[in-house]
Parts: structure tokens; sequence; C-alpha cells
């Protein structure tokens, strides 16, 4: 009897409090505060010097101590995940904050969940919806994709200070809208295959709404960075990126939270020249890939062509990279590979990944001229 109820049992991890608006980070204090007293703050060095007066005085008044401010060390790999659990039990921390981008607040998470403690994320840019998730993407110290760690709890608060993310470059928003828009492309391909329930089409219909909002103000919240001024438009697609992404990926889940767009991606870190690229803005490139490869009409294609170049996104190889052939053999090779190409409804080979390159190409240089 216990065994068929436990079979039936759904857990579904969701993060605790989440704080949005110019001027949030000022709220560290009392999110933390009902989690602990001493906090090792961890994250990108570039995250942490612009943060650290806020973080300080976001603190002050909740009489909480900072045990640390530590780097993450550049990649979420095991080895740095390992070295900064060691150090938050030396230090005998009782809550993480991870300060940054995807990588830094995956590191963070996943030193929470090893070291069993609660974790409180500042993105500090809206290029992924790490922030929300119950997931960390692992690469090794040389920047390749490892895998990804599934963990058992989101973080229990989450601060979207937009002042802060509205400062930083343009190109890291457009990475978000790549990597946000995948949630409509992929898991509407992924799903066609599988049976229908309340969270599968709840994880479609999530990504569907990122979809919407991105068609309706993702070209005015590029601006908005551009121009540096803060924007309802540029609200709603931080929303989109972090919110309503991460919404969908925890009601995707482990079966139906990636597919070709990632696996491409993911075959592209084979690749050095790739790595000064955001994840999300190839992620965004193997969209476009991802239509071809479900041999959609040239005329939805173009479409969803314009959509990318209106959000910044790469909408040809060369603005990736300038790839050998060699180098391109590889990476349609290691991305057909990839676990993610797995979640396709039908299998696809390295040959099939390449055409589906030379096509988007193709159209991208027909609509520019």
């Amino acid at each position: 009897m216990s065994d068929t109820v436990n079979k039936q049992l759904t857990r579904l991890p969701f993060p605790g409090k989440v704080v949005r608006g110019p001027g949030a980070l000022v709220n560290l204090g009392s999110i933390c505060q009902t989690q602990g007293k001493k906090l090792y703050v961890l994250g990108g060095k570039t995250a942490l010097a612009k943060t650290k007066q806020s973080i300080y005085a976001g603190i002050a008044q909740a009489g909480l101590d900072i045990a640390a401010f530590a780097w993450y060390g550049g990649e979420c790999s095991q080895e740095n995940i390992d070295k900064l659990s060691e150090d938050v039990v030396s230090c005998q921390a009782d809550v993480i904050v991870a300060v940054g981008g995807g990588k830094a607040l995956d590191t963070g998470k996943s030193v929470g969940a090893k070291c069993s403690l609660p974790v409180v994320t500042v993105p500090t840019i809206a290029a992924t919806c790490a922030a929300v998730t119950p997931l960390s993407v692992v690469y090794n110290n040389q920047g390749e994709f490892a895998g990804n760690l599934f963990l058992d709890d989101c973080p229990t608060g989450v601060i979207v200070d937009t002042s802060i993310i509205l400062a930083t470059p343009v190109s890291w928003l457009i990475a978000g809208l790549g990597d946000t828009l995948a949630k409509m492309y992929e898991l509407r391909a992924a799903a066609s295959v599988m049976p229908p329930s309340s969270l599968t089409i709840s994880a479609v219909m999530n990504g569907q709404i990122c979809y919407e909002i991105i068609q309706r103000f993702g070209q005015a919240a590029r601006q908005a960075v551009e121009k540096q001024q803060l924007s309802d438009e540029f609200d709603s697609i931080i929303d989109a990126i972090i919110l309503s992404a991460g919404l969908s990926s925890i009601f995707g889940g482990e079966k139906l939270r990636n597919a070709a767009a990632h696996a491409i991606y993911n075959g592209f870190t084979k690749i050095p020249a790739t790595h000064a690229v955001a994840h999300g803005s190839i992620v965004g490139y193997g969209n476009l890939c991802l239509l071809a490869l479900e041999q959609r009409p040239d005329g939805e294609i173009i479409e969803e062509i314009k959509l990318a170049k209106r959000c910044g996104i790469p909408t040809m190889l060369s603005q990736i990279a300038d790839l050998s052939e060699a180098e391109l053999q590889l990476a349609c090779k290691a991305s057909a590979a990839a676990t993610a190409m797995h979640c396709m409804p039908f299998a696809v080979t390295a040959e099939m990944v390449l055409a589906a390159i030379r096509r988007i190409d193709q159209l991208a240089v027909q609509l520019k001229d």
C-alpha cells in the first residue's frame, strides 16, 4: 500500500519569497534573518564588487554577520562546489547568499544543497532563470558542459534588484531573451510525445507565456537597457526571464526541461572559441536550429528569425564564432550526442544538426539581403 502511495506522490519545490524592483537588495536582511544569523556570500568578482556596499546596508538593521565574501571560482564545477562547501563548514555559516550570473547562482545552490543550508539568490544579470530553479548546470574547469545537478529545493529567497540588472551590458539581457524563448520552442517539441498531464501542460503554457511577453516587450526592454531607463516593459521581461521561465522549468521537471537548443549549446561548449558567448545567446540561435530540425516551413522560420533579430539574438553562426569546418563538425557531433537532444520527438544525428545550421544561416542571409 505504501509503495503505491509513494509512486503517486509529486514533490514540487518553489522559491520561498521573491522581491523584485529597484533597490530590492535592501531586503536581504529581512529575508535572511528568518533563515540564520551568519551569511556566507559567494559570487562573481564584478557582482560582489557592485553589491558589497548594498549587502552590508541590507543586513545592518537585521543584526546579521557575514562570514565571508568569496569568489565562486569562475565555473560551476564540482571542484569549486567542494572547495566552497568546505569553507562554509569551517566558517560555521548558516545561510548561503549567491550573487551574480547563472554560474555563480548555480554554484551557490549546489553548495547550499551539499551543506544542507538555505540559499538566497541575488541575480545581478537577467540571462537565465537560475535564480529560482532547483537545478544547477555543472561544467568542468575548462568551461565544457559536464551535466545537470537536480536539487531537492529552490532558493528560500530571491532578490531581483532591477536597478542593478539595468546597469549591466545589454548583451546579458539578450542572452536572457534567447534562453527564455527556449521554454516555448523546446518544451513544445519535447511535450509533443509525452502523455499530457497538469504538469506538462503547465510547463508548456508557461513557456508560451514567456514567448508572448518577449514578443510584446522584448525589443522595448532591450532599448530600455541601451538607454539606461527603467520601464514597465523592462520589468515584464525580467519577470519572464527569471520567474515565468523558472516556473516552466519547475513544472517540467527532469523530463521536460531542455531539447535541441540546449543540446546545441552543450555541443558548442566543446569549442573554446564559443566560451566568450553567453549561454543564452547560443541557446537563442539553437532555438532557430530546432525549428529547422522540425522541418518547419521557411515562412514560419523567417518570422522567428525576425523576432530573434529584434531581440538582438544571433541568427547566423558567424555571430557566435568563426569556426573551422573541423570545429563545426565536432560541435554538431557533440550536440547530437547531448542528453538534452534525446528530448526531441525524433532521433537527431550530427548530419541533421549541420543541415539545420546551414539552413538557418541561409534563411538569415536571405532576410538580411
